[in-house]
């Protein structure tokens, strides 16, 4: 039988979730530079124009699952910091 410790998983779920979060931001950094903008900032202009542009939308879409994803990690990294994680 093997035994691992609580702390050894904490820290191996720490750093993927560190990993998939450094991912996450990058992704978010690509759409920040291409449009020259915040996530907010391109909401309201996109909302607010006349034309449609499909490829906006999509990144759009995209933009936020990203966000939602990079908050959702931050969230969980912090939990896993403070032990606050359970082991199955």
């Amino acid at each position: 039988m093997i035994t691992i410790d609580k702390q050894d998983i904490g820290h191996l779920l720490l750093l993927d979730h560190l990993a998939s979060l450094h991912s996450a931001q990058e992704k978010l950094r690509l759409f920040e530079r291409k449009y020259q903008t915040s996530l907010d900032e391109f909401s309201a202009a996109l909302k607010s124009s006349d034309q449609e542009d499909f490829e906006a939308w999509d990144d759009y879409m995209e933009w936020r699952a990203y966000r939602r994803v990079s908050e959702d990690l931050s969230q969980k990294i912090e939990e896993i910091k403070h032990g606050h994680f359970e082991v199955a």
